[in-house]
Formats: structure tokens, sequence, C-alpha cells
């Protein structure tokens, strides 16, 4: 029987479902970095060394730490669950948490499809809950800097938009890795492949700096290098409702690629271009040909130092907190985190239909 929900009050008493690489690499240090707002009292993971690390470092009492998420959804008294496990098992997991009567705030992908995304809609609309989803390329401090530039149209209506990230997995990526986490992302089973892992950012971050939403996708997105059954390449076209275009590109498949300048995204506008490095010491950059082109533009320190490969969890969950505590619409929703699996549903469309397919 579903559990009516309750208020969230500051600091977030927090259960984590899933404790594997990216709660390891991020998730800690930022929960650590948010004591007035965020209190991680419970931990859920089916991987013994998992369990112990987050409980230990979190300093979880060891009766609060679960080998099946399920019990903990019953027994520990949360206000929030933070969704950190392969793609296929986040459906279930935020309908249960739903059902439980918390709040869910998930890593991306919401769903590995639409019906599924749908199903966790219904869930959290049926029982009350709040529901966000970590967009956090977007709360990365160059990235905001770019958006809010051009929000105010200081560089003027974007035309032109692009986001890349290019990179190699090592050689035996796909079979017995010795790194699980490595190894999921290879499997369609646990809802891997190149377009929902590492274009998805891409993807909603393009479309934030273009300010207007993907209406058409067309793309290839293909098995190129490996021996998996998920894509390894993904090249997509993008035509925005107000007629601008927009590309991204990701592969894990391109050996020549230089690691710290393989992630970026830049829009090109009537009267300039920004890009953002999402690897790089110098991630900001803007041209203004009355200037004499390019120039890096200084970005403040971050307040936590996180992993230079990704980024943007700090923002994204001191956001996400603060809208729990006052009951504010969460800064990347349910319906957003949709529309961007939408988007890459299509682009699946559209390589096997060879044709441009439309965003729902």
């Amino acid at each position: 029987m579903a559990q009516p929900y309750k208020k969230v009050t500051k600091p977030v008493r927090l259960g984590l479902i899933g404790c594997g690489g990216i709660v390891r690499i991020n998730h800690i240090s930022v929960y650590l970095a948010l004591p007035q707002s965020v209190n991680v009292v419970a931990v859920a993971d089916p991987v013994p060394d998992n369990l112990e690390y987050a409980g230990n470092t979190l300093e979880v009492p060891p009766a609060q730490r679960y080998a099946d998420y399920r019990d903990m959804l019953a027994n520990a008294e949360i206000d929030a669950v933070s969704i950190a496990t392969p793609h296929a098992l986040h459906a279930e997991h935020a309908i249960h948490a739903a059902e439980a009567g918390v709040a869910v705030i998930s890593e991306k992908p919401m769903a590995t499809s639409l019906e599924e995304a749908d199903a966790i809609l219904e869930a959290v609309n049926r029982n009350g809950v709040p529901y966000a989803i970590m967009h956090n390329l977007l709360f990365s401090l160059p990235m905001q800097e770019a958006l809010s530039q051009l929000r105010t149209g200081k560089v003027g209506k974007p035309i032109l938009g692009r986001g890349q990230c290019m990179g190699m997995k090592p050689p035996d990526f796909g079979g017995d890795h010795a790194n699980p986490a490595m190894a999921w992302r290879a499997q369609r089973a646990v809802g891997g492949g190149c377009i929902i892992d590492t274009a998805y950012h891409e993807i909603y971050s393009v479309e934030a700096l273009m300010g207007s939403p993907v209406k058409y996708v067309e793309a290839r997105v293909k098995t190129m290098h490996f021996d998996i059954d998920v894509d390894d390449l993904a090249i997509l076209l993008f035509e925005h409702e107000d007629g601008a275009v927009s590309t991204v590109s990701a592969s894990w498949c391109s050996p020549a690629i230089t690691p710290e300048r393989g992630r970026w995204c830049e829009v090109h506008t009537s009267d300039g271009s920004i890009r953002v490095y999402h690897r790089d010491e110098e991630p900001f950059w803007h041209y203004n040909g009355e200037d004499g082109g390019w120039s890096s533009l200084d970005i403040p320190e971050p307040e936590v130092k996180e992993n230079p490969g990704v980024g943007g969890h700090f923002g994204c969950y001191a956001a996400t907190f603060e809208a729990l505590a006052s009951g504010s619409e969460m800064p990347v929703t349910g319906e957003q985190a949709r529309h961007n699996l939408a988007i890459i549903e299509a682009a699946r469309q559209a390589t096997s239909e060879r044709r441009a397919i439309g965003v729902e």
C-alpha cells in the first residue's frame, strides 16, 4: 500500500539506492559538502564493498546499511532517495520509492524507454512525491555562465549549436572487464550504449544553449568497433522549434581525441560564440570578432572539487535539496528528462528508417 508523502524539512534525510562508481567519484563529496542541506541516513547496495565504503565514509550506522533497497524503504526514516544504479533499474527503483511516499532523485536517464518513463511519471504523480533527475552538466559553473549570457541576450540569438564527447574505451570493453561499472554499459539488457550513457549529456546541454526544444532528429546510432550489443557511436542532427540547427557527436571508439578536450559544447549566435569545455583548466571561451577572436574568460573555482570528467553534481544537488525543502519545482523535472529520452528514441528510429523523426 502506498504511503502518504511527508513534506521534507532541512536537512533532507537521504537514502542511497546504489553506492557504486558515480557515488564514490562524485556524489559522496557533494553530500559531505552540504551538511546544512542533506544528511545521508541510510544506504542500500547488494555489493558488500560498495555498502561498506559508502556507509563508513558517510558515517551511516550499521543498522541502516541494507543489501536490499526495499528493506531500506520499509524501515529507514528518510525523506528522499538518490538512485544511482544501472539504467535498466531506474524505473523499478523510482516507482517503489514513490509508492513508499518518499521524494525521488535519479541519475540519468530516468528510464530506458518512454513506456518506463511514463510509468514513473504516473507513479510519482499518483503518490504526490517530488521527482528530479541529475542533468548535472547544466549546473557546472561554466555552463551556468554560458546560459546566463544567452538568457540576457548578451551574445545574440542562437543559430547553430554543437556538442561533442569523443573518446576510446579500453580494448576489453564489453568483455569480462574487471570494472563492473564499465561492463554493464556495454550491455543492452542493463540499458547501456553510447547514446544513452554519453551523448545523453550533450543532448540536454546543446538544447539548453540553443534555448529552443528539439523538434526533428536525424541520426546514425551504430556499433562500429566493439563486439557489443549496444551502440558505440552516435552522430545526431537536430532541428529546433525556432528553426535553428544543432549537432551532437559521441563516440567510444575515437582513439585520437585528446581526453581533456574530448567533451565540449558550443553555440554560435547572431553576435558571437560561446564554447564550454568540461575537461579543461580553461573551460569557458567566448568569440567576438570585434575583440579579435576567441578569448578565455575566468570562471570562479567551484565550492567542491569534482571529477573533471563529469562536473555539475554539486550545483544540481544543491538546487534539488533546496527545492525539496522549499516545496518548489525541481530544477530538472521528470517531463524534461522524458523529453531527452524521446530525443534518444527518435535518433534510434531515424537510424533504422533513414529519415528525420519528429520528437513528441
